[in-house]
């Protein structure tokens, strides 16, 4: 049984103007405009070629948005600030519903907004909003004026008091932006974005290399929702021509997303595409050249973004229909990329074969329920331990001089103990390396020299006798001497006095690699990998 007490109003706050901001930067706020503008320009018919003016005054700071889309119907003018009102269809192949994200953007950007409109050769509508009017929780009506007409068919959004300083010196990161974020509109004509007096050029990501049997890879086909109608899927999958090695969280490998055209996710690298143990593990330098590419068009409520278009939603239905085909592509060239990455792998599999196509294939159906063919990996093939090939290649020498057995394995010792990373590896190194030496040249004088030496004699050497006897019984190059001395006297500089000395990683390797030649001239041993 149901008592009624009270009706509970609905009405929003006008506060949720302001809610949305911290959900805002710049970039996103005015693309919001410019997404706008290409939707108003579709739903008009595309009358004409679409222009998009952006002027940014830095020392004013003040924006100015103008487009040649078709203008705003006066009937249709409550758009602008109506929370939820959209004329469009959710099922026209759209990047946003028209009316929804202009009211956001405008008021992330500025506390004093001004928009003009002129519908072909009707009045010209200007519409004023101001903080004043979004505090006032008990008006909600907002005046539309007839104006002094502009252009037909223009919509003009002025902007100033703006919430966020725009800065000249973040200009060409704007420019690079908006060439990334509408490359394909760019590309395929009818648009043109101006920023100030620079016109937004596209800047694609599709630059492949065409290496035989792993040639970039495409996968085409529609999903198909019960009720819901279908979208188009491109799944494309490959190794680009080069690579940066930067941060791993700016390099520019990964999988892209775009929706109805629009980039909305770049060089992404997160668990939901597959950067996940034991799939393809976390993002590492070594998979730079590794990169997807997937493109979905149809339905603007089918799309798998967010709400401010900046990243993609991993629980929408449509990305959950693709996830395991993005993260097979991705396996295999991510892969590959490891695989090629030692040495001048890259340029000899990979960067020189800069021509070819793309393999197509196109499917009728590419949910989730298909398994699509994707290249197989090779394998790379597993290189043996360090220990083990030194063990191998000394086993004999072993047999026959016990005594160098703890000779190679100190160098065993040094390669194992660089791989920990410990913060005073390299001075251990050192102690190791060098004790090393010392004790070979005892071994060297008392079983290899020839002469009769005895252990208490051999014992009354210092280190200065050791290496005499050594050098007028062996053919140890002047030079590499030189090198012993440097090091030896680092090491006394650690043992006795109080400063730290430091050894760099390229001492480390010099002093090693001397090592290796005077371990090997004194008994054979052979430290090739």
């Amino acid at each position: 049984m149901k008592t009624s007490l009270t009706n509970i109003s609905a009405v929003p706050s006008k506060r949720i103007y302001l809610s949305i901001i911290a959900d805002y930067h710049l970039h996103l706020a005015l693309c919001e405009l410019i997404d706008n503008a290409i939707d108003n320009w579709i739903y008009n018919g595309r009358l004409q070629e679409l222009e998009i003016n952006l002027d940014l005054d830095y020392d004013q700071q003040t924006i100015k948005v103008k487009d040649n889309s078709g203008g705003i119907k006066e009937e249709d003018i409550s758009l602008i600030v109506s929370p939820g009102q959209s004329r469009t269809s959710s099922s026209s192949e759209i990047i946003g519903v028209f009316g929804v994200g202009s009211k956001r953007a405008v008021v992330a950007l500025s506390k004093q907004i001004k928009i003009l409109s002129r519908y072909s050769n009707e009045k010209t509508l200007l519409v004023e909003i101001d903080n004043d009017w979004i505090e006032d929780e008990d008006n909600w009506d907002l005046p539309a004026y007839e104006v002094v007409n502009i252009e037909k068919n223009t919509t003009q959004i002025e902007l100033s008091i703006l919430r966020e300083k725009i800065e000249e010196s973040k200009h060409e990161d704007l420019l690079e932006y908006l060439g990334v974020t509408y490359a394909l509109f760019l590309e395929a004509g009818g648009l043109q974005i101006n920023i100030n007096e620079d016109q937004i050029e596209p800047i694609t990501f599709e630059n492949w290399s065409y290496p035989p049997d792993y040639e970039p890879q495409e996968r085409t086909g529609p999903i198909k929702f019960k009720d819901r109608g279908e979208i188009q899927v491109s799944i494309i999958g490959g190794l680009t021509k080069s690579h940066r090695i930067e941060e791993t969280s700016n390099s520019e490998y990964g999988v892209y997303f775009y929706c109805n055209d629009r980039l909305i996710s770049r060089a992404f690298k997160g668990p939901e595409v597959g950067f996940k143990p034991p799939l393809i593990g976390k993002p590492h330098p070594s998979m730079s050249l590794a990169r997807v590419i997937v493109k979905l068009t149809g339905m603007v409520e089918l799309m798998p973004w967010n709400s401010s278009k900046s990243a993609i939603d991993f629980k929408h239905p449509a990305f959950r229909e693709i996830a395991q085909h993005i993260e097979r592509m991705l396996y295999v060239f991510a892969s590959m990329s490891k695989n090629w990455s030692v040495g001048e792998g890259w340029d000899e599999k990979v960067f020189k074969y800069d021509k070819g196509s793309v393999v197509t294939e196109t499917l009728s159906d590419i949910s989730e329920t298909v398994r699509l063919h994707v290249p197989t990996v090779t394998r790379k093939p597993k290189q043996p331990k360090y220990i083990d090939v030194i063990k191998k290649n000394n086993k004999d020498i072993a047999k026959t001089k016990p005594w160098t057995i703890g000779l190679y394995e100190a160098i065993i010792a040094v390669e194992e103990l660089g791989k920990l990373k410990l913060e005073q590896s390299n001075r251990l190194n050192l102690l190791i390396l060098d004790s090393t030496l010392e004790i070979a040249f005892k071994e060297f004088l008392l079983n290899v020299s020839g002469k009769r030496y005895s252990e208490r004699r051999i014992a009354g050497f210092s280190r200065i006798d050791l290496q005499n006897e050594v050098k007028s019984n062996s053919r140890i190059k002047r030079d590499a001497w030189s090198i012993i001395d440097y090091y030896y006297n680092k090491r006394c500089d650690l043992v006795h006095k109080r400063a730290t000395t430091q050894i760099s990683d390229d001492e480390l390797k010099n002093y090693r690699d001397i090592s290796e030649y005077t371990l090997n001239k004194l008994f054979g041993l052979n430290f090739n990998r």
